[in-house]
């Protein structure tokens, strides 16, 4: 047994590193810890107080496919919300500029720009698709800030998890907003924040950029002196993204080249179906028969280990106190049943990189924003099926956890063998139980592509449950 272990540990060792080799070698730059220099790791000689709590009058404005939310007083832009998504990007507080604090702009509204012009001073924020131009005459004498982040709060909305980036010397450094510090960044290709969906991002150029962090909020500031800033800002589409060199902005974790081909799938299937519900149950079943020989091993063989449970019970009992004799007696039940202890988990092994990839695809894909299945509004939201008098996040009824765990039920109680001992039949629901929660809060395009998997894998283990089962009576 110890063997064959060992032999596992080497072979998981091997894959690992062999598509660790095909990742560096072929794949896009993964995110890695650039160190910064001296000068970056100088402080910033003061911090500002940015007086965006205080009261302002906001007027709002529509250019295009944005709602932009706007203040006189400063010049600067608040808010910009996405009409196409209907959603508020969750950056805020655009193009503020500290020397401009107290002054009021006049304020013109154009049909792809908004004009703040006073105390000799004029301001031009220009939208054209999603590429929003910031000009300034003459060129502020403080930092600008390029947008600010409030901390979510909600943690459990992993689907609206932030992330703060920056490009320098062809590698990618990812930045977790709650542990962010003080600094400043010279000579960055682009540099920008992101959550599972949206991005704004400074375009391909050459920055100087200081980050700061006060209080709840996070900001990106660039400092003086600086003319003109041109930001994208919008959802993470791939066409959209490279159109301005910021493709890499998407990025699906390690196992990223298994994601991008999944991705490519889902658009496929959606060009036939035109619904990306039926699109996720499409590819759930694609990845399914594709996956089906290691489901296939991995069912026979932990149904063969189920079907000597019994038999090694009793051999545990036998031998509790003589460890020794207990694996030798172990060793030979597998032997003279011809049964691989571990062969119901090395099948499992090669299905990691296709689920975690496609977990990392399915938690940010913007197509599924309010893109709708059945009773489902929003597949990159939980389904909430139906409103509840609780507080959140059990405000609503989401109805895909629940049908997991009735199928997880379904596969307990009519595929698994007689012989399994209560300790696994105990094991095997607290897991289902488990499961359910983790899922009741995952978007709901995450909860139709498990459910689905579910159902065929218990499809199948019915199926071989009744083959056993006329063996056995005929």
């Amino acid at each position: 047994m110890e063997k064959r272990l060992i032999q596992t540990l080497l072979i998981t060792f091997l894959f690992t590193m062999g598509y660790m080799y095909f990742v560096s070698k072929y794949a896009p730059k993964q995110p890695v810890t650039v160190p910064p220099t001296v000068a970056e790791q100088k402080k910033a000689p003061q911090k500002e107080e940015i007086p965006f709590n205080t009261p302002e009058e906001l007027s709002s404005a529509t250019l295009g496919n944005f709602v932009i939310t706007y203040s006189n007083r400063g010049g600067y832009i608040k808010t910009i919300y996405l009409k196409d998504y209907q959603t508020q990007l969750f950056s805020e507080n655009i193009g503020f500029s500290q020397a401009d604090k107290d002054l009021e702009f006049k304020t013109e509204v154009k049909q792809d720009r908004i004009v703040f012009s006073g105390a000799g001073k004029q301001k031009e924020f220009i939208f054209k698709k999603n590429i929003l131009t910031m000009k300034f005459f003459p060129a502020p004498t403080s930092n600008v800030t390029i947008f600010s982040n409030t901390l979510n709060p909600k943690k459990l909305e992993r689907y609206n998890a932030q992330e703060i980036f920056y490009y320098k010397d062809n590698h990618f450094q990812h930045l977790v907003p709650q542990k962010i510090k003080e600094q400043t960044v010279n000579h960055v290709d682009f540099a920008g924040t992101r959550n599972n969906y949206f991005c704004l991002s400074l375009i391909k150029g050459s920055y100087n950029v200081e980050w700061q962090k006060i209080s709840d909020q996070v900001f990106l500031l660039a400092p003086p002196p600086v003319s003109e800033i041109s930001l994208y800002v919008g959802p993470c589409l791939e066409a959209n993204l490279k159109t301005v060199g910021l493709e890499g902005v998407i990025n699906y974790g390690f196992f990223h080249s298994i994601g991008v081909g999944l991705a490519k799938l889902l658009y496929f299937f959606h060009s036939l179906s035109h619904n990306w519900g039926v699109s996720i149950i499409i590819l759930a079943v694609i990845v399914y028969i594709i996956l089906f020989p290691f489901t296939m091993k991995s069912t026979k063989a932990m149904r063969r280990m189920q079907e000597l449970q019994p038999q090694m019970d009793a051999l545990r009992k036998q031998y509790q106190n003589d460890p020794q004799k207990l694996n030798k007696e172990m060793l030979e039940l597998y032997k003279k049943h011809k049964v691989n202890p571990i062969g119901g988990c090395l099948p499992l092994l090669f299905q990691f990189p296709v689920i975690i990839a496609l977990y990392q695809v399915l938690l940010k894909f913007v197509e599924l924003k309010n893109a709708h299945f059945l009773w489902i509004k929003d597949l990159s939201i939980p389904d909430h099926a139906f409103k509840l008098p609780l507080p959140p996040p059990v405000n609503y009824l989401n109805v895909l956890p629940l049908l997991i765990v009735l199928v997880g039920f379904l596969q307990q109680k009519y595929a698994n063998p007689a012989g399994s001992s209560p300790d696994q039949k105990r094991m095997g629901f607290f897991m289902i139980g488990f499961m359910g929660i983790i899922f009741y809060n995952f978007p709901a395009g995450l909860s139709l592509y498990w459910l689905m998997q579910n159902m065929l894998t218990f499809a199948y283990q019915l199926r071989i449950t009744r083959a056993q089962f006329s063996r056995e009576n005929s």
